[in-house]
């Protein structure tokens, strides 16, 4: 699999590991050594790295997550570039489902180091996790937290500060304790919008497994209906535990790993012609809880933009939703 074509790692797994720190940055951010920074995760172009910061003045200090330049790439413009619009964004969002900014930080050779909230896990790993320990799809109320959480914080980006998100997917989420509250990060490619809610999709980054067709189609206008095509493909992740168009065998149906890499290619060199479609949900029993997520993914996910939800209409949707659970709880 070419993870730079996909944008997100392939492994879902996240390394725990400690990392020697790098003393790179500014004197306003020193970065502490081993084990006080540990390794979160990557993304393309980016380091992710969690932050113990020592207490001040008797008083305990929550840590941070610092995205850095990836050192093999850390003279390349574009993610610097990325970066500092990230934090500029940022800047500007106050919602609660959106990852809090905290300091913009330069590196001795000038490279920016952008400190965020820790959002502790992504949701992308916990989907990993889930996979190793054969735990099955999300509860139906875990999916409906995430889909709720995310469409507020779409809903603000859109309406509010007329801004598509652009590279909506479960590595873009992040999750604070045990579903406690879910977080929208990750905004190095996000779009302005005009007074039309549109924009050229020349000026769409995304990843491909998750773009809409206008998305995909550099000659036509994107909206903040295509974020929502790959809001609809990010609920799909949570009701099957798979990458949308990328439905990988398990290596154990296979005698050699020759005949499972052979399958896997195949699966490759054909995901691209399903970009922008609706994904089928496995030929599986799900229960009458499930029932309102997937038609909220049916919907999301079709190919016509003017047929799909607003996240206004999707957040309104799901606080009914949700109250009515709560009621028969």
């Amino acid at each position: 699999m070419n993870a730079e074509s996909l944008k997100t790692p392939i492994s879902r797994f996240i390394s725990r590991s400690t990392s020697n720190a790098d003393k790179c940055c500014s004197p306003c951010l020193k970065i502490p050594a081993s084990p006080l920074l540990t390794t979160l995760g990557y993304g393309t172009g980016v380091n992710v790295y969690l932050v113990e910061r020592s207490p001040r003045k008797g008083h305990h200090r929550s840590p941070w997550a610092l995205k850095k330049i990836n050192k093999s790439i850390d003279r390349n413009k574009v993610y610097s570039k990325r970066l500092e619009n990230e934090a500029d964004i940022l800047k500007s969002l106050d919602h609660p489902n959106i990852v809090g900014f905290r300091a913009l930080l330069r590196s001795s050779d000038g490279t920016p180091c952008l400190a965020l909230e820790d959002g502790q896990k992504c949701l992308f790993s916990i989907i990993e996790e889930r996979i190793e320990d054969d735990l099955g799809i999300f509860p139906s109320s875990n999916i409906t937290k995430v889909a709720s959480n995310i469409a507020s914080a779409l809903c603000y980006l859109h309406y509010c500060k007329g801004l598509l998100h652009g590279d909506m997917k479960s590595a873009n989420i992040l999750i604070k304790g045990d579903f406690d509250i879910a977080k929208l990060c990750d905004f190095g490619v996000s779009v302005e919008l005009d007074e039309n809610m549109t924009a050229p999709s020349n000026k769409y980054v995304g990843t491909d497994s998750w773009s809409s067709k206008e998305a995909l189609d550099k000659g036509a206008v994107v909206s903040h209906k295509s974020d929502m095509y790959a809001y609809g493909l990010t609920l799909f992740e949570m009701l099957t535990l798979d990458m949308p168009h990328f439905n990988f065998p398990h290596e154990d149906d296979f005698d050699t790993d020759e005949d499972y890499n052979d399958a896997c290619a195949e699966i490759e060199t054909t995901a691209a012609s399903r970009y922008g479609t609706r994904p089928s949900l496995p030929d599986r029993q799900y229960g009458k809880d499930y029932h309102k997520m997937i038609e909220v993914f049916f919907v999301c996910c079709d190919e016509d933009p003017a047929m799909r939800p607003s996240t206004a209409q999707v957040k309104n949707l799901l606080a009914v939703e949700i109250q009515r659970t709560l009621t028969f709880e």
